[in-house]
């Protein structure tokens, strides 16, 4: 007799795509957090998307949060819902100081700068 377990899968999670330095190393997942996601995130993401069809009582509550009919409770549903927010806000907009322009200059285009020396 097999036994179904919530969220298995058979391989890791990373999102690469988001979060080049790895979830664990982001800074915007606690340890827990980012060890859930990397354990589970793939059964998440199928679950959510559709793909995977929930198995267990604990996966189609899951489902039904997703969808929204349902505020998250578990830790499961409260881990997947902070990354979606995570990744919905996009990527701050963080000017390299080797990049950015010099102080005092913000604003200014060669167009409205008397180049006349």
């Amino acid at each position: 007799m097999t036994k179904n377990y919530s969220f298995s899968s058979d391989r890791n999670f990373y999102a690469d795509e988001h979060f080049p330095y790895g979830l664990n190393r982001s800074g915007e997942f606690t340890h827990v957090q980012a060890e859930l996601l990397i354990k589970h995130g793939s059964a998440y993401e199928a679950i959510d998307n559709g793909s995977r069809t929930p198995v267990t009582d604990e996966e189609k509550r899951f489902r039904a949060v997703c969808r929204g009919e349902c505020p998250a409770e578990s830790p499961h549903e409260k881990v997947w819902q902070l990354y979606l927010a995570k990744i919905s806000r996009g990527k701050p907009n963080v000017q390299s100081p080797l990049t950015a322009p010099p102080a005092g200059t913000a604003g200014l285009s060669a167009g409205t700068v008397d180049l006349d020396i």
